[in-house]
């Protein structure tokens, strides 16, 4: 509590000294920032263009001076993108990251590993769209990472970078990039290798009654380490076959192989021992033509093969698992887009998707093993129109309909999206949207296998009744001076599925499952704003407020109706304490939040980091850095809700790093599409 007091002092200092500056009100500004100081330097650079539906952000710019040397870190540095348990949101809600405007059948995870492979000198910019078209061939809201390209003479150009952190136990990660470009054709190549280990504990508290009224009731301090191998492999070619014609093809990998141990001490012992692998392979083919045809196809291999070996006190038993996943998918689509004339566009298209899951998982110990093949099929056809009226006033809607087909759910789906921009004056951007979605759950969420955690006690268990959510969101953005944001949204989400902790009136054991809620809504508003004093110091200040009630009517014997308030402040401050030098603060609190009957406690961290550019055009980097300095960042989950009792800290410790980038040959950069791999993993 006193390292939050302090980080939170930290804040209020930062800006208390911001609104000192702001007293002379020599600029005004709208409802989110009242004033400017005088000190500001003036003519910088706008953040954000709009075009259509797409806000169109200058990455590089916001980038600059910031300690982030990948794509992943550099589009959390975009307004209202966080990072929640592990996966990037805007506006407190899920994001699509696409690259060059192709979609991909990689995971969200297997798609953030390659992201944080793909170095910041290829990003050219980044475009948001909180309601994409149907032309995007993909629902909800994107973000789509733009590359730079270098054609038209010989080039050979790279970038090298070492990178090690330190978070109780070391790791290493090395990482080589090459470009070769001439007239017809573009070769890019990526390679990336993590390795170490990582060690973390959590403490765990249970109190446990039954209908009978027998109550237990146990702690448990738990040790855990981890061993990773990564491999991350890129290959990407694009031919030039005539002028705006071009054929593309890449080839991404990844190989991982994990093996970890955790140990339960206190009121019961266990001993947990894992070694998981898996293998992922992605192929793809795109041709694009000038007159606004394109076509491609796709096909994903996967398979994940693991062992769970767990010896506990609690039961006196011995779990011996090992189970496997293989997943075959393919994707194809035909599009096409028109400029009509007089403003009018219009497009349409068709893509396809089927995929063949076969898993197992045996209990060695039990005798008891299972089996499952399922097949998934999802066809999709839109059409879509925008228009102009003027030069201040644009439009563009589309519709898509669905057809998806599982040996449970046979659904036609109607999509349909809306966006409506308005520019009032030069600088001011006032955009409406309206979309329309459905999220599936993983392929592994709905098979119906158990694993074990919390020294056997908690039992991870499938659904094979989950059923995929509906979505429906709304917002309106105003961008004054086409720097400063504020963004006011709405998200309904029917069946919307989450992983609870369930504590058994029947006997003594704790289970997690996915579920599906009647409704997630929430009701929020974001603020950004960068704010630059002098030219020595930057600083860009967010805020988030959400309201959020979560309701399930069927939640074992513990329906809920629960509503919160919660709010996360986020400042970010460089300091240029030289020609080559730059100290980078990165600071965030959130207040108390809920997820449906658990409770997440606040938390914040604190981040600095030292960058050391000593050449010209970046061409050397040293970096070292320290992140969540006073430990205040850690996942602490509650559950206390009418009867349950289950308290989960987690503490993971603070990063301590360096790393050093080298590039030759003026660097520029080459495109990387990512792969939607959302939906695979265990």
């Amino acid at each position: 509590m006193k390292r939050l007091v302090i980080l939170s002092a930290c804040l209020a200092i930062s800006l208390a000294g911001w609104a000192q500056g702001n007293r002379n009100d020599s600029l005004r500004m709208d409802s989110i920032i009242h004033s400017l100081p005088d000190v500001m330097v003036k003519g910088n650079r706008p953040i954000v263009k709009v075009k259509g539906a797409t806000l169109t952000y200058d990455l590089p710019q916001l980038i600059k001076n910031h300690p982030v040397d990948n794509a992943y870190e550099a589009i959390k540095q975009l307004p209202g993108v966080s990072e929640q348990d592990e996966a990037l949101t805007l506006n407190a809600q899920s994001v699509t990251v696409m690259i060059d405007g192709k979609t991909s059948t990689m995971t969200s995870e297997q798609l953030y590993s390659l992201l944080k492979t793909i170095p910041t000198s290829r990003i050219a910019n980044a475009e948001v769209v909180y309601s994409a078209p149907a032309r995007y061939q993909v629902k909800g809201q994107v973000i789509n990472l733009l590359l730079k390209h270098n054609t038209g003479f010989h080039s050979l150009q790279g970038e090298f970078f070492g990178g090690y952190t330190h978070q109780n136990r070391n790791s290493y990660t090395e990482r080589t990039s090459l470009l070769f470009t001439n007239k017809k054709w573009e070769i890019d190549m990526l390679y990336s290798f993590g390795h170490g280990k990582r060690y973390y504990y959590y403490e765990n508290e249970f109190a446990h009654t039954l209908t009978d009224g027998t109550s237990y009731a146990f702690s448990t301090h738990s040790d855990n380490i981890k061993r990773h191998l990564n491999h991350n492999i890129r290959l990407g070619i694009n031919y030039h076959l005539a002028k705006d014609h071009q054929l593309s093809f890449a080839y991404t990998s990844q190989l991982n192989n994990t093996r970890g141990t955790s140990e339960d001490d206190g009121d019961f012992t266990s001993l947990l021992r894992i070694h998981a692998k898996s293998q992922f392979h992605n192929f793809r083919l795109d041709y694009s033509t000038p007159f606004g045809f394109s076509a491609g196809a796709e096909y994903t291999y996967y398979n994940s093969p693991d062992e769970q070996w767990l010896k506990s006190s609690l039961y006196d038993e011995i779990y011996d698992i090992t189970s496997q996943q293989r997943i075959d998918k393919w994707y194809a689509y035909l599009k096409q887009e028109h400029d009509l004339g007089k403003d009018w566009g219009l497009n349409y298209g068709i893509n396809y998707t089927t995929s063949r899951d076969k898993s197992s998982q045996e209990n060695n110990n039990k005798s008891s093993d299972g089996n499952t093949i399922q097949t998934e099929d999802q066809m999709c056809f839109y059409v879509g129109a925008s228009k102009s009226f003027g030069q201040k006033l644009t439009m563009e809607a589309s519709l898509m309909e669905e057809y998806y087909h599982t040996p449970i759910w046979d659904e036609w789906n109607l999509f349909p999206t809306l966006s409506i921009t308005y520019l009032p004056k030069a600088g001011h951007i006032i955009q409406f949207d309206l979309d329309c979605d459905r999220d599936y759950p993983t392929y592994w969420s709905v098979k119906n296998f158990t694993t074990y955690n919390a020294g056997g006690y908690g039992k991870i268990v499938g659904n094979p009744t989950l059923k995929p959510s509906r979505d429906l969101s709304l917002s309106l953005t105003y961008i004054l001076h086409s720097r400063y944001v504020a963004s006011l949204f709405f998200n309904n989400s029917k069946d919307e599925f989450r992983q609870l902790p369930y504590q058994s009136d029947k006997k003594k054991e704790m289970e997690y499952k996915h579920v599906n809620f009647d409704h997630v809504n929430q009701v929020g508003l974001m603020l950004t704003a960068p704010i630059n004093i002098g030219n020595w110091w930057q600083n860009r200040l967010t805020f988030t407020g959400v309201y959020q009630n979560d309701k399930n009517s069927h939640f074992y014997d513990l329906p809920f109706d629960r509503s919160k308030w919660f709010c996360q402040a986020q400042w970010n401050g460089t300091f240029l304490l030289g020609k080559h030098v730059l100290l980078n603060l990165d600071a965030s609190v959130h207040t108390d939040a809920i997820q449906g009957i658990i409770d997440i406690p606040a938390s914040g961290y604190l981040n600095a980091a030292l960058t050391w550019k000593p050449l010209k055009d970046d061409k050397f980097q040293l970096k070292a850095y320290c992140n969540d300095i006073f430990e205040t960042g850690d996942n602490h989950l509650h559950d206390t809700y009418r009867g349950q009792h289950v308290i989960n800290n987690m503490y993971f410790g603070r990063i301590i790093g360096l790393s050093l980038t080298y590039r030759f040959g003026g660097y520029k950069a080459k495109q990387h599409e990512e792969v939607d791999t959302s939906r695979f993993g265990k």
